[in-house]
C-alpha cells in the first residue's frame, strides 16, 4: 500500500455513505454461500477440503470465547502462504476476498487482515472492536495487521500473519502504528505524518465488497 498526506474526514464521510448502502448483518450466510458456489466450480480436494475447514471453523465455534476465536481465526489463515498481489493477480495492489484467498491458500498481509476480519465478523465478534490495521516494521517495510479490542479503555491485541502469538501492541516493539479502519471509519495516530490516500483505500475495498456481492 502507498502513503499519501490525505484527509482523514473525507475519508470518514465516505465511508459512512458507502456502507450506507450495504450491511455485514448476514455476515454468515454471505460469506458461506459464496464459499459453497466456489466449492462447485473446484474439484481439487486440497481447495474442498480448506472450505470444509472454514465453514467448520465459523459454525462451530460461534459460543467459544472470543479469546478462543482469535486463536482459532489466527491460526487458520496463518497456514495460508505469503506471496505478492503480482504474483497471486498480476497487480500491484490487490485486496482479496477470503473467497479468492481460500481458494488460492495465498495472498498478502492484506488479504490476512481482510479473511480475518471477516471471519471474526461472521463469527459474531462485534465490529467495533475489530480494525484492519497499518503498522511500519522495524526495516521500515509497511505491514497491515488486524487489531482486535478487548474493551474500550484497554489496549488492542494483534493479529499478524507473521505469527500465531496473539499479543498486545504494547508486547510488539517491533511495529509503528499508523492508521487504522473498518465498516465504520478509519483513526489515525496523533501527529501522524503519513497519513492513507483515502480515495485508495475505499477503491481497493469497494471492490473487494463488490465481488462478495456478486458472486
Amino acid at each position: 500500500m502507498n502513503n499519501h498526506r490525505s484527509y482523514a474526514s473525507s475519508f470518514i464521510l465516505l465511508l459512512i455513505l458507502f456502507y450506507s448502502n450495504f450491511s455485514f448483518s448476514h455476515q454468515t450466510d454471505l460469506l458461506l454461500a459464496q464459499a459453497n458456489r466456489k466449492i462447485n466450480s473446484f474439484h481439487d480436494k486440497e481447495t474442498t477440503q480448506r472450505f470444509n475447514e472454514w465453514e467448520k471453523l465459523i459454525y462451530h465455534n460461534v459460543n467459544k470465547t472470543p479469546s478462543e476465536k482469535l486463536t482459532l481465526v489466527n491460526n487458520f489463515f496463518n497456514k495460508m502462504k505469503w506471496a505478492e498481489d503480482k504474483t497471486l493477480w498480476n497487480e500491484k495492489d490487490y485486496w482479496a476476498t477470503p473467497i479468492e484467498s481460500l481458494i488460492k491458500n495465498a495472498g498478502d498481509c492484506e488479504d490476512f487482515s481482510i479473511a480475518k476480519y471477516f471471519t471474526l465478523l461472521a463469527m459474531d465478534i462485534p465490529e467495533k472492536k475489530l480494525r484492519i490495521t497499518y503498522v511500519i516494521l522495524d526495516n521500515q517495510q509497511g505491514h497491515m495487521v488486524l487489531f482486535y479490542y478487548p474493551d474500550k479503555d484497554k489496549e488492542p491485541l494483534v493479529l499478524d500473519n507473521m505469527r500465531n502469538e496473539i499479543i498486545a501492541k504494547s508486547n510488539r516493539p517491533d511495529i509503528r502504528y499508523l492508521f487504522s479502519f473498518n465498516d465504520s471509519g478509519l483513526w489515525l495516530r496523533d501527529n501522524n505524518t503519513m497519513q492513507p490516500n483515502e480515495k485508495n483505500i475505499i477503491k481497493k475495498w469497494s471492490q473487494m465488497i463488490n465481488r462478495i456481492k456478486r458472486n
